[in-house]
């Protein structure tokens, strides 16, 4: 028995060495702010409000001031398979949908799951694209965005 209880001393312990370290609800709200800042600026969108509810660290912020995002990083949630599992939401009347459903076929092979700071600017840069699909052309020149 103490063979055992060693055995899964030593895995724990090799699986704590390899896998990345624990992500704080600071360090998410921190990464989800300055991914914000740097991908839309203070002109493009309201800084985002923090929230933690089960777990999971959100930022709400409105985009273009036009659309109302979530970006939702799971920090402890319950299920370990959602730890640092990383969703973008866009409001769609009054329901928060995931930014993969709403892309283009061919870029949702693009979008993140899991949080890093990589990934974040990845599925911020894929947000940003289709936020501008659905401005108005008016809306497109006041941001100085030119249509694809």
């Amino acid at each position: 028995m103490g063979d055992k209880m060693a055995f899964f001393s030593k895995k724990e312990s090799d699986d704590a060495k390899q896998g990345a370290p624990r992500l704080t609800i600071d360090q998410a709200q921190t990464g989800i702010l300055d991914a914000v800042t740097s991908q839309f600026g203070d002109s493009q969108t309201a800084l985002p409000d923090f929230s933690v509810v089960a777990g999971w660290a959100s930022a709400d912020f409105i985009a273009f001031r036009s659309f109302d995002i979530q970006i939702k990083v799971g920090v402890t949630p319950e299920n370990p398979r959602d730890q640092k599992r990383l969703k973008c939401l866009v409001a769609v009347g009054p329901r928060f949908v995931s930014l993969y459903d709403l892309l283009e076929t061919d870029l949702r092979s693009q979008y993140k799951r899991q949080y890093t700071p990589e990934n974040l600017r990845a599925d911020l840069k894929l947000l940003q694209h289709y936020l501008a699909w659905r401005l108005t052309p008016e809306q497109r020149a006041k941001f100085g965005l030119t249509q694809d």
